[in-house]
């Protein structure tokens, strides 16, 4: 959020995998070391937190480190390379990082982590290459971070580079040792969590809005839209100030369903980020910027394409979703109408003022949140205010309306983007781009009825039969069978009893293969206890679909980190009535085997534990542009090409087309007109002055646009 002047971002589908840093002496690696002048630290800390909207957490420096110049590589015993860069800020309370290049080959893959490996990001691998050869990196919580870089050959001095480093002068007050990201808690304390219940009838369109670290130095918050030919594709809207240049938009992260799991709960899952995108059009006047994600984000990130109203109608009442100082996803509602006024010296009345909300607040890092009408249509995007707790009035928002075509450059409207079709529509619904998968996802459990059974131990024992208990068994597995070709989206557990001793109380979760017991893990996750509760089901996937073997196993262990009586260590799934030993699907393990359930040392009886598994076909989703209603209707050769590129437009009704050429950081290097004289028009670029690579050829016309591909010999 803006108080002061205007002029006052697949990160990944994480992979499986752990760093190789207890094979070495963090403290024998070359450190560098960055300085920052304490004096400076000390006045943008009192900005941050006198200032209002403030929402600068960090400053960064420019960097060259590589393989080449610094960091220790050291050769293992099989022969394998691994590069190690250790950096210190002295006194940042987190550090971020973007490389400069990324360009892993196959099998590469890179670990970013804390010197206490509290927080470790990665593993990075090829699959996170993108055509700009960047990436930016989530923070690491302390003053030190280190690079893990295991190499391929042929080696090169020229395939990684870090090339920025954001000292974070803030931390986080109030913040939980324990918390999984280095925002959580942060806000004021009035803000209401999105689950709670303000937040109840928001369920759908909350999975609109995102989290944006901008640059590695500045928070925000975006938000998904939806468009008239109703593509996927990733279109995200914000505060030009959050977002200003097409570096700042390819050197961004965006994170999805960061929020508590329950009302007033712990952290949240801080795993689903995306980095990177293209800038497509901007205006400082009305305050806004709309990138285009360069990955779409996949059916396990939950999106929602948001629904928009640009008539400038005045709403009967309002509600912003957001990530004030980067928390977790908060509601803010008032029950009354804004009114339409100028904020600052930005376009006059070209803001919504929200006079005081009746709940929540924003702060820094709220800027860019959608403001929603009573119909649960985007109408605006918060700029600025002076809304704080106890005082929690005037907050202005961009109207959607004035920014949708009020400014004549294509590139400085929305427009465009929003409405491709060019249907003239001013009101569109949100979607679920994944609806119809969603509509065709089968749910397997092999616990059928409805009856639940917790069978629990007679004192002196303690626990139960499928959880921590007296016989000290704490693993336990349930086997599935699918057809070939399917893909996990999701697993609820059903949880008969949950508690929790100490913060780090928690249950580790495999996704395991094995055709008459588990055998070895495709895919985990770790979930606190203080994340689940009794008689519930956790709902929990692995970060991305997974394809599934036609017999597979998911299963747990529980992890106590102190010591307690057994009777306060208690942590169960419901299990069925008993079946037949043929109909066993249940599992347990000792120190050493695994065994089917009628084996069970206590109580010997086949059964099936209650957990569900989601599966698709397929959880594809297409995501592409397209012109004047197929981009079939413009084809580009040869590509790759070398001197010429042809292009041919195979429709006499386009009219004029202007033409530009973008290269992958998004800068505009040519630009020009094309005149169609009739059908299969014809055109060519000489392209013999660009050096090789990936550009983006953009086609508009009529409110129309397209973005196409193509490579540079």
């Amino acid at each position: 959020m803006l108080v002061g002047s205007v002029n006052s971002h697949a990160q990944v589908i994480l992979s499986s995998g752990v760093p190789d840093a207890d094979k070495i002496s963090r403290s024998d690696l070359i450190l560098e070391e960055l300085y920052f002048e304490p004096g400076l630290m000390d006045s943008m800390r009192n900005a941050f937190y006198e200032i209002p909207g403030n929402s600068t957490f960090a400053l960064k420096r420019e960097v060259s480190y590589g393989t080449g110049n610094s960091g220790k590589t050291i050769i293992s015993g099989t022969g394998e390379r691994v590069w190690y860069l250790r950096l210190r800020s002295k006194g940042a309370r987190s550090l971020n990082i973007i490389f400069s290049k990324f360009k892993l080959l196959e099998g590469e893959k890179v670990f970013v982590y804390d010197m206490d490996m509290q927080t470790v990001r990665g593993p990075f691998t090829s699959g996170n290459n993108l055509e700009s050869a960047t990436l930016a990196i989530m923070p690491v919580t302390g003053e030190e971070l280190i690079v893990e870089y295991h190499m391929k050959p042929p080696y090169s001095d020229n395939r990684l580079e870090v090339g920025q480093l954001a000292h974070d002068f803030i931390g986080i007050t109030g913040r939980d040792f324990y918390s999984k990201d280095i925002y959580f808690g942060a806000s004021q304390p009035c803000n209401v969590d999105i689950n709670c219940e303000p937040g109840m009838s928001w369920q759908l369109e909350k999975n609109s809005v995102v989290r944006i670290i901008a640059g590695g130095t500045e928070l925000g918050t975006g938000f998904l839209v939806n468009n008239t030919k109703e593509e996927n594709i990733a279109f995200v809207i914000t505060a030009n100030h959050v977002i200003r240049t097409a570096q700042n938009a390819i050197n961004s992260i965006y994170l999805f369903r960061y929020e508590s799991p329950f009302c007033s709960g712990p952290d949240g899952p801080s795993e689903y980020s995306l980095s990177g995108a293209e800038m497509m059009a901007e205006d400082e006047s009305t305050d806004f910027t709309i990138v285009r994600l360069i990955t779409f984000p996949p059916i396990t990130y939950r999106p929602y394409l948001a629904g928009w109203d640009v008539r400038g109608v005045v709403p009967d009442n309002t509600v912003t979703i957001h990530h004030p100082s980067g928390d977790v996803k908060k509601i803010s509602t008032d029950l009354d109408s804004p009114v339409i006024s100028t904020f600052q010296d930005l376009y006059n009345n070209g803001f919504w003022k929200v006079l005081r909300w009746d709940e929540g607040t924003t702060e820094g890092g709220s800027s860019g949140s959608p403001l929603f009408n009573q119909d649960e249509r985007v109408v605006g995007y918060l700029t600025g205010g002076e809304a704080v707790c106890g005082n929690s009035v005037n907050d202005y928002f961009g109207r959607m309306d004035i920014a949708y075509d009020r400014n004549p450059d294509f590139y400085g409207r929305l427009k465009p983007w929003l409405d491709p079709a060019r249907t003239g529509a001013l009101v569109l619904d949100g979607r679920d781009p994944y609806a119809e998968t969603r509509s065709t996802i089968d749910t397997i459990c092999n616990c059928t009825g409805e009856e639940r059974y917790l069978t629990a131990y007679e004192a002196p024992a303690t626990g139960y039969s499928t959880g921590y208990n007296s016989d000290s068994i704490v693993m336990y597995a349930e086997k599935f069978t699918v057809e070939p070709g399917k893909e996990m989206t999701e697993v609820i557990m059903e949880i008969g009893d949950s508690r929790m001793i100490a913060n780090l109380d928690s249950i580790s979760i495999y996704l395991m293969t094995g055709l008459n017991e588990p055998v070895s893990v495709i895919a985990r996750k770790t979930i606190f206890l203080k994340e689940t509760q009794d008689s519930t089901g956790l709902s929990f996937d692995f970060f991305s679909p997974l394809p599934l073997p036609e017999a597979f196993f998911i299963s747990w262990h529980l992890w106590y980190k102190e010591n307690a009586a057994d009777e306060q260590q208690q942590f169960a799934v419901f299990h069925g009535s008993t079946v037949t030993v043929q109909e066993n699907t249940a599992w347990f393990k000792d120190n050493v085997n695994w065994y089917p359930f009628n084996d069970h040392p206590s109580f010997p009886g086949p059964l099936n534990m209650c957990v569900k598994v989601l599966t698709a076909d397929s959880t594809v989703s297409s995501s592409h542009d397209s012109i004047f209603g197929s981009t079939e209707l413009v084809k580009l050769y040869p590509n790759p090409a070398s001197e010429r590129l042809t292009v041919k437009m195979l429709d006499n009704l386009f009219g004029e087309v202007k033409y530009s050429l973008v290269n992958s950081m998004g800068i505009k290097l040519m630009q020009g007109y094309f005149y169609p004289d009739g059908y299969d028009s014809i055109h060519e670029i000489d392209l013999s002055t660009l050096p090789p690579g990936f550009y983006y050829l953009v086609l508009e016309n009529n409110d129309s646009y397209s973005s196409h591909k193509l490579v540079k010999k």
